[in-house]
């Protein structure tokens, strides 16, 4: 099994969100043998922030000025049956470097690519914040296309309290075993009412700028999802799928009457 590991730190694989990765990696290898790749978000070099010059949905990934540097980060997750996402939590949200890393690969929000891959999310942190960085997290990937089977948010002192660890442990080996699974049983899980309605917003997005991002539209033709009610052949829910066609409907007579308002909060 190959593991890719995307790790939103400085500190490298040395550090406490290294650490504990690297915690749950020889969990997974109790259960089989896995090659593992991976990429720290500090070193792909992708600039102070992404330029947000849109050519990567324009014209293509190819276009992005930074799409060398990104390309590591690419080729980890293509090649990925299992992929692990880990960040620090800095100021009550991810790494700085790892939100950049998601901003560079924002074209697969509208290209989404990697249906059927599980991901775990990790989290360290002094205090708190691992709902808002995993929460941004789990969102952001499943745009992408993966699903994830695990998440897992740890205090970093309450490492050297034996009852806190014990805790850790046993979190560990459930999602490692999860996480096994999930890529041996295969198959993509059964779309949310969440999941459908991000499915509508993404058609609406491409639809409505065929003819400034004409290589999303393409990418979308070629799969057919203009006509579908999901990005894959798993069952989708008929309730689910009744409310995510009401919420584009309202979606949509907004965006024709000018309706929508700001968001307040």
């Amino acid at each position: 099994m190959r593991v890719g590991v995307v790790l939103g730190t400085g500190h490298g694989e040395k550090g406490t969100t290294g650490t504990v990765v690297d915690d749950l990696l020889q969990r997974v290898r109790q259960h089989t043998e896995i090659d593992v790749d991976v990429v720290c978000t500090d070193d792909l070099d992708l600039g102070p922030s992404c330029p947000a010059c849109l050519a990567c949905m324009t014209a293509g990934e190819q276009a992005c000025p930074n799409v060398d540097n990104a390309s590591p980060a690419r080729e980890l997750m293509d090649a990925a049956d299992l992929v692990v996402f880990a960040t620090p939590v800095h100021s009550f949200t991810l790494s700085a470097t790892m939100k950049r890393f998601v901003d560079h690969f924002a074209y697969l929000i509208h290209r989404p690519r990697y249906f059927g891959t599980p991901a775990v999310l990790v989290s360290t942190a002094a205090g708190a914040g691992h709902d808002a960085a995993l929460g941004y997290l789990e969102t952001a990937i499943r745009r992408w296309g993966f699903h994830t089977v695990g998440q897992l948010g740890v205090n970093g002192p309450g490492l050297a309290k034996p009852p806190y660890r014990t805790k850790v442990d046993l979190a560990l080996d459930e999602i490692a075993s999860t996480a096994v699974h999930a890529v041996r049983d295969g198959g993509e899980p059964t779309p949310t009412t969440s999941d459908l309605i991000g499915f509508r917003v993404a058609r609406l997005l491409v639809e409505s700028s065929r003819d400034d991002g004409p290589v999303d539209a393409a990418y979308w033709d070629e799969r057919g999802w203009f006509d579908a009610d999901w990005f894959t052949d798993a069952k989708v829910p008929r309730v689910a799928n009744a409310l995510a066609g009401l919420v584009e409907g309202r979606i949509r007579k907004g965006i024709a009457n000018g309706s929508s308002k700001p968001y307040r909060g």
